[in-house]
């Protein structure tokens, strides 16, 4: 298969990109990102038409991208926005465009395009009419906010009528971008992407030179007059910094920049901020500064410059609105500060912050260079962009739909189904309960489908209690896709499906065939136990039924695949889930160990009977060793009231103090029945050991002696053993991080789409 999914079979859709000017601003950039990223693949045919000749076409044609002039009337490609907004201009644009119009319907038809895509405002309201007339579907690519704080009235009341009925679909640059567009068709968010060469290899030393530095058009919206006002109030404080405004003018903004002169000169800032001008490689900015400011009074749609600038391991201080804060905080951490737009003096305090403390500002900047690494590259946007166009063109493409048991906890099976996600761009998600202050706040992005039991706030909130409705709910979760991909630990695999079906299992249902594992006895002895062996029959021939509807199955551990092979008579490939965590981020001491600091054995588990955090703290109650237990569940208040002076127990931690807790630990304790064994890699990556049960989905995640060791029996007899054998014992850090580096989410990519390809020919 080539690169995108269930694309390289089918014919490549054919796209013309059109863009009224060949300036080199920030969308023209981007447009030269997306160019360079589509060159090669064999799903598309992309070529552009400008309006205007300029560098962006000596641009694209050294990257080796189709593109043409096709020019327009000079008094109507240089109309700017405000000159638009009146009546007479806009009539007179209209009249005056008609031929052009009609010529460029006729080029699009004589290319024989599949789509028209449009990039900025002038291309989105001239394409209709084009598109319109070669008969041929528009997509609109909107990447300025239609509000009436960043466009005039008139415009923001044009554009908002014409994306109701011109485009075909409409594409935004950020989830704020869309929401000033209601009532478009098919609103779909693709951040711009960054080009591989704008990330830096690794997160760089903080620069000799104290230097403070705005990317960005000079222009009233972007910040630089707030930039320079900041500068001002602190630039006494550091007398070592320089501060820079790189940029130009453009869209007749030219005497904008005079306007910054002068204030550089009344705050008698001459020599202290400089202004060099346009770059046409702001990296090499990027590596110079000490630290990055977005100043915008007017909330950006996106704020790419921001990304830029975390791609090169910067730290950042942006404007707290519009597309900003979904760059900023679209990780497990905020990896820059936020100011309100506009209010200068918060500014100049975030700014004074930054500069007084350069280990917290380094390490902020790893951290945005880690989310611009995982998170802000150009693939997943490119993805997207080209599923969008295979739609709207009607080119034939494989449907695919993930499904999953419910979403309503926060656990590993859940980042799977997030991975699978990104594997699959677009595809929507299929569960029986969605609670979204349960699980993970990315899935509020994506396409989530739900049975009726979800409208049954107490199900949502206790999905146990939900047990006896599943098999009813799920049978009748009805997916309509070529392709289904069953995240399943009991019933996604059960959804029935039009098309075919890959079963991605974590394990078959504990309830069912580990009862006794699961509620830690003898399920006679409780009334849920009980009320499981009245279902257990019926559900045991309901899930057996439901196995036999995947065509492949791929089982997370080779445990799990015995069991599958046991339960079902299934054979399973064995493919571990993927793992990645950011280490890079902020860390926050945990207030329950805050005083043991030099080190303690950590326990991080959900606190259910068959995970044995019991025995552990019974074990280490007559040992000198410290034990730290993260988690929740139902035994919480027992644990709590029986645990001796040397264990302690937190539960809901944030990432920054999770990154604490495994940071300073000694070992990990893991003495459950898991089906893989997530937090092994977790410790692992902080270079620390786990000593763990030899059982279950550990045997894929520790080598002994490589990155844990081992005890055989979940007793407190064998874990004491095994904490005093491992006393003082050396392990290599380094060695431990290597072993986790296995266990990548781009490996677990490639082999769901592999497996999922082999279904699909």
């Amino acid at each position: 298969m080539g690169t995108a999914w269930g694309s390289s079979t089918r014919r490549p859709v054919r796209v013309a990109i059109l863009d009224h000017t060949a300036q080199l601003g920030g969308v023209e950039l981007a447009l030269v990102r997306q160019m360079d990223a589509l060159a090669g693949r064999e799903d598309v045919e992309a070529r552009v038409i400008l309006f205007a000749d300029g560098p962006l076409v000596d641009r694209l044609r050294e990257g080796g991208h189709e593109v043409e002039v096709l020019p327009i009337d000079e008094g109507i490609g240089t109309t700017t926005r405000h000159e638009a907004a009146g009546l007479r201009t806009a009539l007179t644009s209209a009249v005056g465009a008609a031929p052009f119009v009609r010529r460029l319907a006729r080029r699009l038809r004589e290319l024989d395009v599949d789509v028209v895509h449009a990039t900025t405002l002038k291309a989105d309201l001239l394409g209709i009419p084009a598109a319109r007339l070669a008969r041929r579907p528009l997509v609109w690519h909107v990447r300025d906010r239609i509000a009436p704080d960043y466009l005039p009235g008139a415009v923001v009341r044009l554009m908002r009528t014409a994306a109701k009925h011109g485009p075909e679909r409409v594409i935004t640059n950020s989830r704020a971008t869309a929401q000033t567009l209601p009532g478009a068709p098919g609103l779909t968010v693709v951040h711009p992407g960054l080009a591989p060469a704008q990330i830096a290899p690794a997160p760089r030393p903080a620069p000799p030179r104290v230097v403070i530095g705005i990317v960005g058009r000079i222009s009233p919206t972007k910040g630089q007059l707030e930039f320079v006002r900041a500068t001002a109030r602190i630039a006494d404080r550091h007398p070592d910094a320089t501060f820079r405004i790189i940029g130009s003018p453009m869209f007749g903004h030219e005497e904008h920049e005079g306007e910054i002169r002068r204030e550089i000169e009344r705050l008698g800032l001459i020599g202290r901020v400089e202004m060099p001008g346009f770059s046409d490689d702001p990296s090499a900015e990027y590596d110079a500064m000490t630290l990055a400011v977005h100043a915008s009074p007017t909330p950006e749609p996106y704020g790419q410059v921001v990304a830029e600038a975390m791609a090169r391991g910067v730290p950042v201080v942006a404007t707290d609105a519009g597309g900003v804060p979904e760059i900023v905080e679209g990780g497990p951490e905020p990896v820059g500060w936020l100011v309100p737009p506009g209010d200068v003096d918060a500014l100049a305090a975030a700014m004074d912050e930054v500069l007084a403390d350069p280990d917290g500002a380094e390490r902020r900047g790893a951290a945005g260079w880690e989310r611009a690494r995982t998170a802000l590259g150009i693939g997943p946007s490119t993805d997207t962009l080209i599923r969008v166009w295979r739609e709207v063109a009607g080119v034939e493409r494989p449907r695919v739909a993930i499904a999953h048991d419910y979403l309503t906890q926060r656990g590993g099976a859940e980042r799977v189904v997030l991975e699978m996600a990104r594997a699959f761009p677009g595809a929507t998600i299929h569960t029986t309960l969605y609670d979204p202050e349960g699980t993970f706040p990315e899935f509020r992005d994506l396409d989530i489908r739900v049975s009726p039991l979800n409208r049954v706030g107490l199900l949502r909130r206790n999905h146990r209690a939900a047990l006896p409705f599943l098999p009813f709910a799920s049978s009748r979760l009805r997916i309509d896709a070529d392709l289904v991909i069953a995240s399943s630990s009991g019933w996604a695999h059960g959804f029935p499906t039009t098309g075919r079906k890959l079963v991605y299992c974590h394990a078959p249902a504990r309830w069912l065939y580990q009862s006794d594992l699961y509620l830690g006895g003898d399920p006679r002895r409780s009334p849920t136990g009980l009320a499981l062996l009245a279902l257990r029959t019926p559900l045991r021939a309901w899930d057996r039924r439901a196995a036999r509807t995947g065509e492949r199955y791929l089982a997370n551990s080779h445990v799990v695949a015995e069991r599958i092979r046991d339960a079902y008579g299934i054979d399973a490939q064995v493919l571990p889930p993927p793992f990645a965590v950011d280490t890079s981020g902020p860390r926050e001491a945990v207030p329950e160990a805050a005083d043991w600091t030099d080190g303690y054995h950590l326990v991080v588990s959900r606190l259910l009977p068959y995970k044995n955090v019991d025995v552990v703290i019974r074990a280490f109650a007559d040992l000198p060793e410290r034990l730290l237990v993260i988690g929740a569940g139902p035994l919480l208040d027992e644990l709590r009231a029986t645990a001796p002076d040397n264990v302690r127990i937190a539960t809901r931690l944030s990432d920054a103090q999770m990154r604490w807790a495994y940071e300073h630990a000694t070992a990990l304790v893991a003495a459950s029945h898991e089906d893989f064994g997530l937090t092994p890699l977790e410790a692992g990556a902080f270079g620390k050991p786990t000593l763990a049960l030899h059982a279950g989905g550990y045997l894929d995640t520790i080598a002994d002696g490589v990155n844990g060791a081992f005890f055989d029996v979940p007793t407190v007899e064998a874990i004491r053993e095994v904490v005093v054998r491992n006393r003082g014992a050396q392990w290599d850090a380094e060695t431990i991080r290597a072993h986790v580096d296995a266990f990548s989410p781009r490996r677990f990519a490639e082999c769901v789409r592999a497996a999922a390809h082999l279904l699909t020919q």
